[in-house]
């Protein structure tokens, strides 16, 4: 593909949801949190951004139902992980931008 091919309108259409799902501040924190940290509880995920345990399982549960985050059941625990790589990639655009304005 080169620079100037436009993207297909059901990509850009996919990526928009994904966007409009994680533009949240506290969604990106949650993403971010588990991209660093890996597989996690809602315990961890709270006591590691320092939120409330009610509003990250909310945004937990909608980012699950969008398929951006995975989850797993272990005993009475569980576990969720990064699901969508694409949302990895948006943060890593996001850390990128954050970095080039640290260095000016």
């Amino acid at each position: 593909m080169s620079e100037t091919e436009r993207l297909p309108d059901e990509f850009l259409n996919a990526m928009a949801e994904v966007i409009k799902l994680i533009g949240h501040p506290l969604r990106l924190r949650i993403l971010e949190y588990l991209d660093l940290h890996g597989e996690c509880t809602v315990n961890t995920i709270v006591a590691g951004i320092s939120g409330q345990q009610s509003a990250v399982s909310q945004h937990l549960n909608k980012m699950r139902m969008a398929g951006i985050v995975a989850c797993r059941r272990e005993g009475r625990q569980i576990l969720y992980r990064i699901g969508a790589v694409n949302a990895v990639t948006i943060l890593n655009c996001l850390r990128g931008k954050y970095r080039s304005l640290q260095e000016e």
